[in-house]
């Protein structure tokens, strides 16, 4: 390896670290055949649901090699969103109250802590984009694509090979220098770097934390979600009315998505603080009730949350999931 690309490695690893990302590291580019194995076992088990997206595109999802020509390295990065301890506003402290049903709901409406800010997607990948053009500028006539989030890569498993973290019981991705509220980035390049870091093993340890608090079911064994049971799939990605749904569950009072596995993790005690952009709509959601959200209407959830991940169940998606939480007052007695 040319010695110019390990001062590229220190040059990109500096970089990271003044944009304010917690870590991050290299692999080599190759296919993934274990983890296809596992893939290929929980697409067999329907696990996946409804989301036939995750069935395409399968053999560039396992060999990153296929996505950028002579792909070498897989360059991994780790956005922060949490805080060091858990602080998240809990929305609406005092009951809330449905207009459709004058229902009211003793316990808190809940937003996962991912979705407090802006759309992470845009906001890692101009950053990325920056690091693969000094790259670019460093080395003319380097390949690379930017990926988060929103392509047929692993990101988690890639990371684990570049040495962040390991794969906890809850299936996120557990970083021991900045704990398990972040991002992941990724930048696949026909740039040979450094992968000096190695692969760390696994310390949940005996822990279960994660699996006893999930409300649904959906952890039904350690590294095993079963997405048909998922708060997360059903609140966000699932196209059907929450009555619809093939397997009722119960929603703990969460409408968008769920950290119940996560809040139970004890490495949230590593969690770094996030970037300022994904806490940007904090103190309005912290205060959004099922009063609120059904008072909302199109122009203004358009004009509020134009730059959040809400938009992707949308405000009819989300009323149907605040509806829900309401029906299910009773379990709460």
């Amino acid at each position: 390896m040319p010695d110019q690309n390990s001062h590229i490695y220190e040059t990109i690893s500096r970089l990271a670290s003044d944009m304010g990302f917690g870590d991050f590291g290299c692999a080599r580019a190759g296919r993934m055949d274990t983890d296809a194995q596992h893939y290929g076992k929980a697409l067999a088990q329907g696990r996946f649901a409804g989301m036939t997206y995750l069935e395409k595109n399968l053999e560039k999802r396992f060999d990153p090699r296929l996505l950028v020509e002579g792909a070498k390295t897989v360059l991994c990065f780790l956005a922060p969103y949490g805080n060091p301890v858990i602080d998240i506003p809990t929305a609406n402290q005092s009951p809330s109250v449905s207009a459709a049903s004058g229902i009211s709901f003793p316990m808190p409406l809940k937003i996962a802590s991912y979705a407090w800010g802006r759309d992470y997607h845009k906001i890692i990948k101009d950053k990325l984009h920056i690091l693969l053009k000094k790259m670019q500028e460093t080395v003319p006539g380097t390949k690379g694509r930017v990926f988060v989030d929103s392509a047929p890569v692993l990101e988690r498993a890639w990371a684990v090979r570049a040495g962040l973290g390991f794969i906890g019981k809850n299936n996120f991705l557990i970083s021991r220098k900045c704990g398990i509220r972040n991002f992941i980035g990724i930048i696949i390049t026909d740039l040979e770097l450094p992968c000096s870091r190695t692969e760390e093993k696994n310390y949940c340890g005996n822990c279960t934390r994660c699996l006893t608090e999930c409300p649904s079911g959906a952890l039904c064994a350690p590294f095993t979600l079963d997405a048909r049971k998922c708060v997360s799939y059903q609140t966000i990605e699932s196209k059907l009315p929450a009555g619809s749904e093939p397997v009722r569950i119960f929603r703990d009072g969460w409408y968008f998505g769920c950290d119940a596995c996560m809040n139970a993790c004890p490495w949230n005690r590593k969690n770094i603080p996030g970037w300022a952009e994904f806490h940007t709509h904090t103190n309005l959601l912290s205060r959004a009730d099922g009063l609120w959200w059904e008072h909302l209407s199109q122009e203004s959830f358009a004009e509020r949350f134009r730059d959040s991940p809400l938009q992707r169940a949308g405000l009819e998606k989300i009323r149907d999931s605040v509806r829900s939480c309401l029906e299910q007052k009773d379990l709460y007695v």
